[in-house]
């Protein structure tokens, strides 16, 4: 079982693209160690916007949903982003 994830993401205290790439780059480190794959897709020379793409496994649909609720938990821990937009998909192989 696959889920994807496609979020838009604002940086609403950012004052320049080095503060959302520090940010940022926070997010991936800490989504990486739960084994998570991520991407920034979209609104790279942005400095308040980023969308970013998830791919995360799991043996079952619901291991996927707890992995999936995981980050998001933890994605709600970041006072310094707002999620504007969750965009999600399961897929069984």
């Amino acid at each position: 079982m696959f889920c994807t994830v496609r979020l838009e993401l604002e940086f609403p205290f950012a004052s320049s693209l080095k503060d959302k790439r520090q940010t940022l780059r926070s997010v991936k480190d800490r989504l990486r160690r739960k084994n998570v794959s991520i991407v920034e897709s979209n609104h790279q020379d942005l400095w308040q916007r980023a969308t970013i793409e998830l791919a995360l496994a799991a043996t079952s649909l619901r291991a996927a949903e707890e992995k999936r609720e995981e980050v998001r938990r933890a994605l709600l821990n970041y006072e310094e982003l707002a999620i504007l937009e969750w965009r999600e998909e399961f897929v069984k192989l």
